[in-house]
């Protein structure tokens, strides 16, 4: 597949057999190892020795459950960043929509209230 056929492939459903047991699980369990790794790195370079929480953000955050495997590999309580969280939603927007790609909004979403004018 090219990234473009993957990418849709993600989020109608439609992966191939076999793609959770032999690609994603290990993915993710990848990703919770970097992600405990990056705080032992953290812990030994810094006069900090704990961390009260993570918060995944990006593309990959996306992945369902990613959270409970990075806070089961790390015992830090994680969760999956949304910046739209406490915002209100204009009728015009799809909330569904905006809460399925939320995290990787990030930079966006930052970018955007940089030059919020309340006046």
């Amino acid at each position: 597949m090219t990234y473009e056929e993957a990418e849709s492939a993600k989020r109608v459903g439609n992966l191939p057999e076999g793609y959770e047991s032999e690609l994603l699980t290990p993915f993710m369990e990848t990703m919770a190892l970097e992600v405990s790794r990056a705080l032992q790195f953290f812990f030994t370079s810094t006069q900090f020795n704990q961390v009260d929480h993570l918060v995944l953000a990006g593309g990959c955050a996306l992945i369902p459950g990613i959270d409970e495997v990075v806070a089961t590999r790390t015992q830090v309580n994680t969760l999956v960043a949304n910046p739209f969280a406490n915002m209100v939603l204009s009728d015009r927007v799809r909330a569904k929509n905006l809460l399925a790609d939320s995290s990787s909004l990030m930079v966006a979403c930052g970018l955007a209230l940089r030059r919020f004018d309340p006046s």
